[in-house]
């Protein structure tokens, strides 16, 4: 596990880091990369929030990065959502709209439920 510290808030810890899932894969024109999934947790007031980060790494080190925090309340859906990105091969550039759409796709059920318990 790693701690992310918030230089601007004087070294306060921010995070931890987790990594869940790593995989490799050969790309012809580039060689081979290799992706990290992270679970990211924050303390909050009401308990922990969770978000996810991915990371795209070549042999000579990092290469691209990007993370979505607080997007989850609940530790079990974060990691199912992890896993799933991580069979799929996401790429960073990736992330955003993946959890859009998940986000989407979680209101829509939630509109639909609503729907089906007036009816």
């Amino acid at each position: 596990m790693q701690k992310i510290i918030d230089e601007n808030r004087g070294g306060v810890e921010r995070m931890d880091k987790v990594k869940l899932y790593s995989k490799s894969f050969e790309n012809d024109e580039q060689g081979t990369f290799h992706l990290s999934y992270f679970l990211l947790i924050r303390s909050a007031e009401q308990g922990q929030v969770f978000g996810v980060a991915v990371q795209k790494s070549d042999d000579s080190g990092m290469a691209e990065e990007d993370a979505v925090e607080g997007m989850f309340e609940n530790r079990e859906e974060a990691e199912a959502f992890l896993f799933r990105l991580s069979e799929g091969l996401a790429l960073p550039l990736e992330l955003t709209a993946l959890c859009d759409d998940y986000i989407s796709g979680k209101e829509n059920e939630d509109v639909n439920k609503k729907a089906q318990e007036a009816s």
